[in-house]
Order: C-alpha cells, then sequence, then structure tokens
C-alpha cells in the first residue's frame, strides 16, 4: 500500500464537520475563521495519484491521513476520525496497518519511487498581478500572524510578534515571501520586500532574505532577489 499524509500546522481549536465539510479553527479570543479542508485536499490529492498509477497498470491500495503538528483541541462531527491523527501518534498509526499480501517486490518498489520522482513537477502558478493587473499599492501590507490571522507582525528581538494577540514565530517572512510569489511572481527586491512586510530596515530585510529559498543576483541597487519555487511547497502556516 502507499500511505499519503497531509501535514497542517494550524494553532487553535478545530471544528471538523462533514456533509457539508467545515473545517473551523476557533482561536483563544473566540474569532473563529473558515479554513480550506485539508481532508478535501488530500482527496484531491488522492484521486490523482491513483489515475497515475492507473495510466501504469498499478493496482495498489492507497492509505491516507489528515497529520496535524499542534496538539490541538479536535471536535470531530459525521467524520471517520481514523483518517486523522497527530504528529506523535503516526509511528503507532502506521504498525496498525494490516498488510494482506505483497503487490509489488523491492525491485518493482524502488523503480516506482524512481519513475515518481522523474514525473515531479513544482507548480509554478502565473502571478495575480499578471492575471489581474494588480498594483502593489493596492494590496494591505504586513506579516500575516497565524495565531489571529491579521497582518499585525512585526520583527523584533530575533522573532516575529504579533501586536494584536502576542503570537511569536521565527518563519513569517517566507510565508510573506510565498504570498509575493503568487502575488507578483519570483522576482523582488529588497526594498520591495520591506514594503510589503513594513519592515524599515533594509538590514534587517537583507537578513530576512538570506535563507534557502532566495537566490541573489547583480550589485547594489541592481540587486534581486530570485524566489525558489519550493517556497509553494511550504504549508502556508509555517511555524518555527
Amino acid at each position: 500500500m502507499i500511505v499519503l499524509f497531509e501535514i497542517k500546522n494550524i494553532a487553535g481549536k478545530l471544528h471538523i464537520k462533514q456533509n457539508p465539510t467545515q473545517f473551523i479553527r476557533e482561536m483563544a479570543t473566540g474569532e473563529r475563521t473558515v479554513l480550506r479542508s485539508p481532508i478535501e485536499e488530500l482527496e484531491r490529492k488522492k484521486y490523482f495519484l491513483g489515475n497515475w498509477l492507473k495510466q501504469r497498470q498499478i493496482d495498489i491500495p492507497l492509505i491516507d491521513f489528515v497529520v496535524f503538528a499542534y496538539n490541538n483541541e479536535l471536535l470531530i462531527e459525521n467524520l471517520a476520525a481514523h483518517r486523522i491523527a497527530f504528529s506523535y501518534e503516526v509511528p503507532n498509526k502506521l504498525r496498525a496497518l494490516e498488510i494482506d499480501a505483497s503487490i509489488l517486490n523491492e525491485n518493482q518498489v524502488q523503480q516506482l519511487a524512481n519513475e515518481l520522482t522523474h514525473a515531479h513537477r513544482v507548480f509554478e502558478p502565473h502571478s495575480l498581478n499578471q492575471k489581474y493587473q494588480l498594483s502593489l499599492e493596492e494590496l494591505e501590507m504586513g506579516v500575516t500572524c497565524h495565531g489571529c490571522n491579521r497582518l499585525t507582525m512585526q520583527w523584533g528581538q530575533k522573532m516575529w510578534q504579533c501586536q494584536a494577540c502576542g503570537y511569536q514565530d521565527k518563519a513569517s517572512h517566507l510565508n510573506t515571501l510565498q504570498e509575493w510569489y503568487y502575488i507578483n511572481g519570483k522576482q523582488l527586491t529588497n526594498r520591495q520586500f520591506r514594503q510589503f512586510s513594513r519592515i524599515h530596515s533594509r538590514h534587517t530585510a537583507k537578513r530576512l532574505l538570506a535563507n534557502p529559498y532566495t537566490e541573489l543576483s547583480g550589485k547594489n541597487k541592481s540587486s534581486i532577489y530570485q524566489l525558489s519555487p519550493k517556497l509553494l511547497t511550504l504549508p502556508t502556516n509555517l511555524s518555527l
């Protein structure tokens, strides 16, 4: 069998309902936000992988789990709860799976893994700016807080901190770069990053832009940062 995981880093109390599917986050403040259902996302990925396997005449069971990195309080209604797990539960979930018979031998498994790797393509969307002719001035600037979902994060003391709810993390700028990629494409300057993230210091911006997902080209005023498509594979609520 092949086991698929949808990993989510989501803080807060989660209400999960089915028919229709609803995925609601409730913060300590009582604020509720409707999120895109990771269960539906996983079903979509499972469907496409199943079709990919059928094209190669491979009939193999697909098992899926939505895994939460946080130890959230979960309220689950009308849903097969065995498909949902916390990260610490994953080893036991895997050990509990029943394997009736071998479908592929070791060489076939390796061949399938190689084909999957070869077939992988990084998703590179057209920027929203291209599609809707947006200007930077039309956008609401700031770094999103994953605690209260507001654009109220500020950088200080080697950490992002929300000015509204006090939430802290070190990686909020990576999600901001991800947002820039979706909106404006894979290039930006230090000045654009400062404007988009509301950072005042170009030196702070330079340090934050020195990460595995950016590559600097040019010098001085002609410097441009190239954003890696790998940014798009990061969780939209990455927290470190």
